[in-house]
């Protein structure tokens, strides 16, 4: 399970490099580094669809922004995704995606969103991320059989 937790880790912060710069891959990168940074790019393309709703929410959740840079960020994100995850636009896909591809999605989105909102909460949402990643998530993820399959099964029902 360790292994997995560093894998998330790893894909959070290429999630966010993608967002700095567009397209970057190195040419001395290794098999495992192409890796996730297919899963990072995977992962984006999953939450596009969110983009424009979640966007639409992003004024009312400016003031939550502050926690993100306290102790308690983590739990401020958790309930970012939760408070999301609860509006019936977000709701579109749940029977066909499962309830945790749909978090996985919101979460996504949200962090690029909160970024590109306040680029220097940067390291707060990774940290939110990876933390949310790993303690909601990472069992599903393990049941699915990593992040490839997970990535694998959105890039066949798309």
């Amino acid at each position: 399970m360790k292994l997995l937790e560093e894998k998330t880790a790893a894909i959070v912060d290429k999630l966010f490099e993608e967002e700095e710069e567009e397209d970057s891959l190195e040419t001395d990168s290794s098999a495992e580094d192409e890796e996730i940074l297919r899963i990072a790019r995977c992962l984006r393309k999953l939450g596009d669809e969110y983009n424009n709703v979640i966007q639409a929410h992003m004024e009312n959740l400016k003031p939550e922004f502050k926690y993100l840079e306290t102790d308690q960020g983590p739990e401020t994100f958790s309930g970012l995704v939760n408070y999301l995850n609860s509006k019936p636009e977000l709701q579109t896909h749940l029977q066909q995606l499962g309830s945790e591809m749909n978090v996985l999605r919101i979460a996504v989105v949200l962090g690029i969103q909160i970024v590109r909102e306040v680029p220097e909460l940067i390291p707060k949402v990774k940290t939110a991320m990876i933390n949310f990643f790993n303690t909601k998530l990472l069992s599903w993820v393990q049941r699915s059989g990593g992040w490839e399959e997970i990535v694998r099964c959105t890039d066949s029902s798309q």
